[in-house]
């Protein structure tokens, strides 16, 4: 029998509807523009849609895939035109597209998850990796004096997102934040930030317990697996060391010693004030350890740092006003295990003594002993600043001349003569230099030293020592010098007009100048580790100032009652010298809940 087969009539919508399948569906003819609908009625597939559509409407449900989507539910599909503009912006996570078929995958697909690197590491790498993102370079004192101001900005603004970045670390994960809580990494920013402590401390304290600690680094504890040293190898520590210390307390405290710098509340600096000369104190010099000061008294004293207290007087050799003095007492005896080194001062009566400073045994507080070595003549005026190294001693004049003398033999290397007024300040800079400010070695020709001259004329000259010649002259303040800083590529000069100026050495141009005292700039202090320089004046203050900014951090008034004469500073403190007869010392440091040798 002849059976004829008719084609299968065309789903309706309502038909399709009742199946559960959108009334137009994906690939349908109500998608296609008017051409791409002839062409697919002519299409000898068009049979076959209907039963397509039957078969995938009774197919058993498949598993949901995390990336497909509901369609009958899903706006893509819908009539209304989508608006891809007012879409929500791709938070960065999903990926570089190829193209646009990226977007779609098939189930069934995995889902991606995040692999939590530093779990998967070793502890030491691990370590590391964090180390490193808290580390960053410090200030090179060898480039030039543009890098160095740009570099001091730079490394305030590094080390300021450096703590935030080890807090967030702190608070991914249980295992992040034991990472993060570790003692080597809180050493590693410590270090990064304000470089390695002078020295560790040797009291017992420090030294680590025979149970690994809270804050001891992870590797230590798995030192703890390994087997026993045999009897009579175990190692004696000569010191404690590094990781004895709790450096996140120790980051901590050193955090709030920079705060109270920069006077950013109302917390004020604990002064004392250290009384004994019967005249004006000119100048000074401190160590970590002791305080020597020169007076118009004729005499030199020499102070403990720590308690205050008077260890020494050198008195009856100068005739005529202390007027500046460098130091060095560091250097160990063996035979006695006290402090030996040499003291070099000038004075109005035209000479400079060079003296041989020791103590008796060991210790901050002993007493220390003076004996004139030489004395080095040839100034026909009064000596008002000089400079030592390890190789020269540089003095400089009211007969406007500058003295160079090899500090070995104590002989006259080189007299200086330019200037047409008396010579108020020298800075010194060490023959480790190139001619354009870097290392020797590292494509410049070495040098065996420069001086830079600062007069009453109201200019600044830059000498090489070896040839005696004139390298530059610098102008640009309205009067006469009185005070110098000297140090890489970065010279800084005080003037009688009140503004304090900084130049480049390599190039003698005037980088940035310092407006704020209102009197004479007598003496400045710089330390180009943290770019912080500090000013005194006649206007009887002292100013903190951050090198890198310009700005002014702190201005104290009422230390002194006349003019400041000399200031000096380090991390803990400020030390000045006044007419008052004065020598006064700021402490920065009180209360903080750590060894203060370890904040110098």
């Amino acid at each position: 029998m002849h059976r004829s087969f008719s084609a299968p009539s065309t789903p309706t919508p309502s038909r399709l509807r009742r199946r559960g399948i959108p009334a137009t569906p994906p690939n349908s003819t109500a998608r296609f523009s008017r051409e791409d609908d002839w062409l697919f009625k002519r299409s000898p597939f068009r049979s076959l849609l209907p039963r397509l559509w039957d078969v995938l409407s009774v197919s058993p449900p498949r598993r949901q895939s995390p990336f497909s989507y509901n369609y009958s539910n899903s706006s893509i599909w819908a009539s209304k035109q989508i608006d891809y503009t007012q879409l929500p912006p791709l938070d960065g996570e999903e990926g570089e597209l190829i193209d646009d078929e990226a977007c779609f995958f098939c189930p069934p697909v995995r889902a991606v998850t995040g692999i939590d690197i530093l779990s998967l590491l070793p502890p030491e790498l691990s370590l590391h990796i964090l180390s490193l993102l808290l580390s960053p370079s410090l200030p090179d004192p060898h480039s030039p004096a543009p890098t160095i101001l740009a570099g001091i900005a730079d490394h305030a603004a590094e080390v300021g997102a450096a703590l935030p970045a080890l807090l967030a670390c702190r608070s991914v994960s249980r295992n992040w934040a034991r990472l993060a809580n570790d003692n080597s990494v809180w050493r590693a920013a410590y270090v990064g930030r304000w470089g390695a402590p002078p020295r560790l401390p040797t009291s017992p304290i420090y030294h680590r317990p025979p149970m690994v600690p809270r804050n001891s680094s992870i590797l230590d504890a798995r030192m703890k697996k390994l087997p026993a040293l045999p009897p009579g190898e175990g190692l004696v520590l000569a010191a404690p060391a590094p990781l004895a210390l709790d450096w996140c307390k120790l980051y901590s405290a050193r955090l709030e010693l920079d705060r109270r710098w920069k006077g950013s509340s109302d917390w004020e600096p604990r002064a004392t004030a250290l009384a004994g000369h019967a005249d004006s104190v000119y100048c000074l010099e401190f160590s970590r350890t002791h305080i020597v000061t020169g007076s118009r008294d004729r005499s030199v004293k020499v102070w403990g740092l720590s308690s205050g207290r008077l260890l020494g007087t050198f008195a009856g050799r100068h005739r005529g006003s202390v007027l500046c003095l460098k130091f060095e007492l560091s250097e160990t005896d063996v035979a006695t295990g006290g402090l030996r080194g040499i003291l070099v001062t000038g004075s109005s009566d035209c000479t400079v003594c060079v003296w041989d400073m020791w103590t008796d045994r060991a210790g901050d507080n002993v007493p220390v002993h003076g004996e004139v070595r030489a004395v080095l003549r040839g100034h026909g005026g009064g000596v008002l600043d000089l400079r030592i190294d390890e190789r020269w001693i540089v003095s400089c004049s009211k007969d406007a001349a500058i003295r160079v003398w090899a500090r070995d033999t104590l002989e006259l290397h080189r007299t200086l003569r330019g200037h047409e007024g008396p010579v108020n300040a020298v800075g010194l800079q060490s023959g480790d230099y190139g001619a354009d400010g870097r290392e020797a070695g590292k494509g410049s020709a070495s040098h065996s030293g420069r001086v830079v001259s600062a007069s009453g004329d109201g200019k600044m000259i830059l000498w090489d020592i070896a040839s005696g010649e004139r390298v530059r002259t610098f102008e640009g303040h309205d009067r006469g010098l009185a005070c110098i800083e000297f140090k890489g590529d970065l010279i800084i000069s005080g003037s009688n007009d009140c503004k304090i100026k900084i130049w480049s050495a390599a190039t003698g141009a005037c980088l940035r100048t310092l407006v704020g005292h209102e009197a004479l700039v007598r003496a400045l202090s710089f330390d180009p580790r943290s770019g912080r320089l500090v000013s005194a004046s006649y206007d009887k203050s002292v100013r903190v100032w951050d090198l890198g900014t310009g700005r002014v951090l702190r201005v104290v008034r009422d230390s002194h009652t006349s003019h400041i004469f000399d200031v000096k500073f380090d991390a803990r403190r400020i030390v000045s010298t006044s007419h008052d007869q004065k020598i006064v010392v700021l402490d920065f440091s009180s209360g903080l809940a750590v060894d203060p040798a370890l904040l110098v």
